[in-house]
């Protein structure tokens, strides 16, 4: 099919690879990979996308859009600290108009990006004592927008992310905070919330649940177990879901260092999980996402790369990649204030919130306890009665 054809090509030229057609364009990785392999129809809805991921128009996608070009040009041209094989015109073509952006308009971007950002912080720090904003925390199935140059948003995904100086790795899969659930220690809160959709009182979901509980990375618990074992999971599960989590989050909160994290954010902030780069299925319901604080990100990122490398050629300073990772990242996270962060329901950023607030109110959130009673909800061969 020439389409995919025209798709590889410019990936090709542009040097992108399948994952970053993935987040450009919003289509799972798997699917990506399925579509150019030839395993995937490529229907009229993913065509506009990827066409948009690679930033070109559907018409350079279409069958015969893309004539050979018969000037032979070849060739290698360094730039960006590499060594970059010319196969085409219109490759060459391609590199011209990126280095023009990046030494010309880039920095204007990014100091536009920089002001607005500053600006629009200020603004929100001088109206917070004033704040009426209502942060809809129990109403899990509400899709609320929040915007974050008007609301004190905090918004975290990895475990490096920071704002004011507070590392925000509250995400489940963030290890450091073992807790205590009926008697048994859990490195992550995601390895406990797995062991909900396991927990019938079967021998092979005990036999799950204790693999669950030894796995000390969260992101390995739910690709290496959960997906081994995903047939089997509970039919029930999505109904008590919710509940099962905040059960586990507050369980999670009897670890000192994890309560103090969470009172150490100001009662205003609006607390989100950042899935903007997330694609798979439940991305827009645990968390919600902000495409315009990502890309606004991203030239930062890549501004401040081109700034260290510059340092780096001119002999000013040696190259350090931890250094420069941490700068990136210093850099990255002081863009917080751009954007709005929608569509999705964002559960885990109103746990996070229902928690923090019992915490400062030393209350307890209220968990439908009869709910998960009537679920009959086994932990390793005991039925749980909380």
């Amino acid at each position: 099919m020439r389409e995919i054809d025209n798709i590889k090509r410019i990936m090709d030229e542009a040097r992108m690879s399948q994952r970053e057609l993935s987040q450009r364009s919003g289509i799972a990785h798997e699917t990506i990979s399925k579509i150019l392999n030839g395993k995937y129809p490529l229907s009229h809805k993913l065509f506009v996308k990827i066409a948009d991921g690679l930033n070109v128009p559907i018409s350079e996608l279409m069958e015969d859009a893309i004539t050979p070009i018969t000037v032979d040009v070849q060739g290698y041209v360094e730039y960006d600290n590499q060594i970059i094989k010319i196969k085409s015109l219109r490759q060459l073509q391609k590199l011209v108009h990126q280095i023009e952006h990046e030494t010309s308009i880039l920095p204007r971007e990014v100091k536009e990006i920089k002001v607005q950002n500053e600006m629009n912080r200020k603004l929100i720090k001088n109206s917070i004592k004033n704040n009426d904003y209502e942060f809809y925390i129990n109403d899990f199935e509400l899709i609320q927008s929040h915007d974050a140059t008007k609301v004190d948003c905090w918004a975290f995904k990895a475990a490096s992310d920071s704002k004011d100086g507070i590392i925000l790795n509250l995400g489940n899969q963030c290890s450091g905070y073992p807790f205590q659930l009926n008697g048994h220690v859990f490195f992550t809160s995601e390895s406990a919330y797995l062991c909900g959709q396991f927990s019938n009182n079967t021998e092979e979901h005990k036999r799950i649940q204790y693999q669950l509980m030894s796995e000390k990375n969260g992101y390995t618990a739910k690709k290496r177990v959960k997906n081994a074992n995903k047939e089997t999971i509970r039919a029930d599960w999505d109904s008590f879901r919710v509940d099962w989590m905040l059960y586990v989050i507050w369980m999670k909160c009897q670890n000192k260092d994890f309560a103090e994290k969470l009172k150490s954010l100001p009662p205003s902030a609006v607390i989100i999980e950042n899935s903007t780069t997330v694609h798979e299925g439940t991305s827009s319901i645990w968390g919600c996402k902000n495409v315009e604080l990502e890309e606004a990100r991203k030239k930062v990122e890549r501004y401040t790369y081109l700034q260290y490398m510059k340092k780096v050629r001119s002999g000013k300073i040696k190259m350090n990649s931890q250094e420069l990772d941490a700068l990136i990242q210093s850099e990255r996270d002081k863009i917080q204030y751009i954007g709005t962060y929608s569509d999705g329901k964002n559960y885990m950023g109103k746990i996070l919130k229902i928690c923090q607030l019992a915490l400062l109110n030393n209350t307890k959130p209220r968990i439908n306890y009869d709910l998960l009673r009537s679920k009959r909800i086994y932990l390793l061969g005991e039925l749980l009665t909380f």
